[in-house]
């Protein structure tokens, strides 16, 4: 099983920009509910090894994030939007730390 392709998930600006750099999975969804399914439907393909994801959706699906992210593979990287950082991966990050140790640590 292989992990090579790379897909990305936000708005227009931010796509563009990945698809200039040779990402070919790219999606602008226009509701959560898209935006979940895009993110499953990325996340079921086996050749998938990286999934982006803008902070300003991912903030949308956080509770899909955090359970998909218990898998090592595909990764699921949180990056901010033209508009800055929301502060969303500190959330999904304070999650998994929680889950994998069983306490809330700050960071």
């Amino acid at each position: 099983m292989s992990s090579e392709k790379i897909a990305i998930i936000g708005d227009r600006d931010t796509v563009t920009g990945f698809r200039l750099v040779g990402v070919s999975e790219c999606a602008t969804p226009k509701s959560p509910e898209e935006t979940r399914e895009l993110l499953l439907d990325f996340f079921r393909d086996p050749s998938m090894g990286l999934i982006i994801i803008t902070e300003a959706l991912a903030s949308q699906v956080e509770d899909t994030i955090v359970e998909l992210s218990q898998s090592p593979v595909p990764v699921i990287l949180l990056v901010p939007d033209r508009n800055g950082s929301t502060g969303a991966y500190e959330t999904v990050l304070k999650e998994l730390i929680r889950r994998a140790v069983g306490i809330e640590i700050k960071i």
